[in-house]
């Protein structure tokens, strides 16, 4: 009986000092390979136009240059300063992959996700072992948490990038703290530091880490109480978040900047379901939706399941409780921050809870039996549990190869979003199906009549089935709903075009180049609409202003050419025609006109 006291007593000794183990090199590399293999086929998959598009893909132009690398911590992950979300090491990433690639290539932004959740696998892997779990049911519980179908948004969806890497840095950045607190080596603060700042420019959630350590420092150091030495590294992470907090102020004004995100205690305590749902989803993954909205069922459920959790810690006093606070307020402290946000087309998006569950994997692992733990009999159950959620995940990631199929599975399995049916409105739209675009958008305006996009949407589709009127009609609503919708003014101002209104129509591209003056499809608008009245020097400013803002707008320096050949400048056609040739060297469009253009310029000399 001593003897069993004195060897509990080294386990939980070895607990923040573990004694030196053996490689792990095997588990590794296994962890890191199973998830990777499993998503491999996500390399061959396209953007879903789920933010992706808003991300990367109208940002090409500043993604392509490295010189904006500086610009990436003066705004926001949209490049445009329209929204809360400070994501500047997500910006440099997809740079990275433009870079490595040699062009805007799907493939590479899916192999750098895949690339960090085989790091993320490793990491996960080292964590359970830190916590003196066996080493095989560290490896199949990392393996079942990485291919858990929760999480196949977190993969598959290229803009889920911020919380892969948020993932990977806070967990680099924790594992580090845990070595300091055994080897008390500077070099280990540094590397805890350096990694927990890299983690706070992915996303916001990063600045709750700090109180993470702390309550690991308080439940397992031996030195309870601090002193000199353990407030340098509070030090250091202030330093952190102040330079973070003065850059994130700067580049997006505030805590929040856009007026569709709310920050308030009403909104808090509105999104507190996000907590008991996201456990729903964790233990019983079916019907996984890539866009969620509440349910009633769901957060009962969770309810139930935080219930049993609270049952088990108490019920549970053969093994120390630590542990499993330690866990389950990880879990708490990190899905905080998310609560602070809130989109009024979703309710939440589950890419959202890698990093937090973790603490109920964590918690699960110190729930099982002893014999698990002392024997590592890992029974049969866990591995068909592995086979199972991997083929879910597989079938499962299929959903995000392109937009369609995107959105067709988003409606599928959550047939009252009103987002997923105005965006899949919008991809029938830019695949020339008018009818099924006005039918997807009448289908969200039912679900939320105040949907200034789907308002929009509708618009552009009518006007392309030649209702002119009723496109008109809808962008008022919009602008009703939402005045400072430049998209909206930009779109009614191409139906007044139609409509021979052309005064009607500059005036609605003046007010949506007020609201956001780096909108280069207004001045290209803009400048179509003074050509008509005959103003071609204001036409060829506004085109100026178009390619001043994207260099590489080839709808602007076509217009410019146009219009210049109005005005009999045929040198200059022919210089617009020279730099369309070096964007698309086999536009038909572009080597008539610019034969034309050498043409003319032969009469007038001759």
């Amino acid at each position: 009986m001593k003897s069993a006291q004195n060897k509990n007593a080294n386990k939980k000794d070895a607990f923040i000092n573990p004694k030196k183990e053996n490689s792990y090199s095997v588990y590794l590399i296994i962890a890191f390979c199973f998830p990777v293999l499993l998503y491999l086929q996500t390399i061959n998959f396209g953007f879903t136009d789920f933010d992706d598009d808003n991300l990367i893909k109208n940002n090409i132009s500043f993604l392509s240059h490295l010189g904006n690398v500086h610009q990436a911590f003066l705004t926001d992950a949209f490049i445009d300063k329209s929204s809360s979300f400070y994501r500047p090491l997500q910006t440099l990433s997809f740079m990275a992959d433009i870079k490595l690639s040699g062009g805007n290539n799907t493939w590479m932004y899916h192999l750098s996700n895949l690339l960090f959740l085989g790091l993320i696998a490793c990491l996960l892997f080292l964590l359970f072992r830190r916590f003196l779990i066996p080493p095989k049911l560290a490896l199949l519980s990392t393996l079942i948490y990485c291919v858990h179908p929760l999480f196949v948004s977190s993969v598959a969806w290229i803009p889920a990038r911020g919380d892969l890497m948020l993932s990977f840095f806070s967990l680099l950045s924790f594992l580090f703290f845990t070595v300091l607190l055994k080897k008390k080596k500077m070099i280990y603060l540094f590397l805890n530091w350096v990694a927990f700042t890299l983690a706070l420019f992915c996303k916001e959630t990063a600045a709750l880490l700090p109180f993470l350590f702390i309550l690991y420092y308080f439940l397992f150091s031996s030195k309870k109480l601090f002193d000199k030495k353990s407030l340098f590294p509070i030090i250091l992470y202030a330093i952190s978040g102040v330079f973070w907090f003065w850059l994130r102020s700067r580049s997006i004004g505030g805590l929040v900047s856009n007026q569709n995100d709310n920050l308030s205690l009403i909104q808090v305590m509105q999104n507190l379901r996000t907590i008991p749902e996201s456990l729903t989803e964790f233990f019983l993954p079916f019907n996984i939706a890539p866009i969620q909205s509440f349910s009633v069922l769901k957060t009962l459920t969770g309810l139930g399941i935080i219930v049993l959790i609270v049952i088990v810690f108490l019920k549970d006093r053969k093994r120390i409780r630590k542990e499993k606070v330690f866990c389950f307020l990880w879990f708490i402290i990190l899905m905080l921050p998310p609560l602070f946000y809130k989109n009024p087309n979703l309710d939440y998006l589950n890419h959202r809870f890698l990093l937090p569950l973790i603490g109920i994997m964590l918690f699960l692992q110190f729930i099982f039996p002893n014999k698990w733990l002392v024997k590592g009999d890992i029974k049969v159950m866990w591995f068909l549990v592995f086979l199972l959620f991997s083929s879910f995940t597989f079938i499962i990631s299929r959903s995000y190869s392109d937009p369609l199929t995107f959105y067709n599975y988003a409606v599928s399995q959550n047939p009252n979003s009103a987002l997923a049916y105005c965006n899949r409105g919008y991809v029938k739209y830019s695949k020339n199906d008018f009818q099924g675009a006005v039918e997807d958008e009448n289908r969200a305006i039912a679900i939320y009549p105040e949907y200034a996009n789907a308002y929009n949407n509708r618009s552009m589709a009518k006007l392309n089935m030649g209702d002119k009127l009723g496109a008109i009609e809808d962008e008022n609503k919009s602008i009703d709903i939402s005045p400072n919708f430049a998209g909206a003014y930009i779109n009614r101002g191409t139906a007044k075009l139609y409509l021979r209104d052309n005064f009607g129509a500059i005036k609605d591209f003046d007010k949506a180049i007020s609201i956001n003056p780096n909108d280069e499809e207004a001045y290209i608008n803009k400048g179509g609409a003074m050509g008509s009245i005959g103003n071609f020097k204001e036409a060829i400013i506004n085109f100026n202003k178009a390619i001043e803002i994207d260099s590489e707008y080839f709808n602007a320096y076509y217009n410019r050419a146009i219009t210049k050949y109005s005005i009999k400048d045929f040198k200059g056609v022919m210089e617009d025609c020279k730099i369309m040739l070096k964007l698309n060297p086999n536009s038909e469009k572009v080597i008539t006109l610019n034969i034309l253009a050498q043409k003319e310029l032969q009469k007038i000399n001759n």
